[in-house]
């Protein structure tokens, strides 16, 4: 017969202290008292058309005109903050794992593009910024093929 009285939430804390014990290390503390920036920041898609290069960030809960993008003609930042409301405290809660916090992500760009043709739009938690390429602009890198002399 099942033990009714089973707690799932206190055996997870029970197991949690456990592996405390095993990892001093703090790696395992609970994600709300970890930045977002410690977090690698927003996670990102690069695509490149024959016209312009898209990069996507996932930034959920943010105020967009809070969010600063910086490009220049190799790599973008995107930086800002996600702020959890004034009227939440931890209290009552069983997990918390929506990010908050500053946060700061530089991501190389493929190739050379035009800083001044560049535009974005955030809609639905999705920040997405287009770039033109630059017409004579110099490839990031090049996948080189290896040649099996087997």
């Amino acid at each position: 017969m099942p033990n009714i009285g089973w707690n799932p939430f206190a055996e997870f804390a029970r197991m949690r202290e456990e592996m405390r014990h095993l990892f001093p290390d703090n790696s395992l503390q609970p994600m709300q008292h970890q930045p977002y920036h410690a977090m690698l920041g927003p996670a990102v898609d690069v695509h490149e058309t024959n016209n312009e290069v898209i990069v996507s960030a996932d930034i959920p809960g943010v105020d967009p005109t809070e969010l600063n993008v910086t490009v220049d003609d190799m790599q973008i930042t995107i930086s800002g903050e996600i702020e959890r409301g004034a009227d939440r405290t931890e209290e009552g809660y069983r997990i918390m794992e929506r990010r908050m916090g500053r946060f700061s992500r530089t991501i190389p760009l493929p190739v050379e593009v035009k800083p001044d043709e560049t535009w974005a739009d955030y809609t639905r938690g999705v920040l997405e910024i287009r770039m033109n390429k630059a017409t004579n602009g110099r490839t990031r890198s090049k996948r080189i093929q290896i040649q099996d002399k087997h």
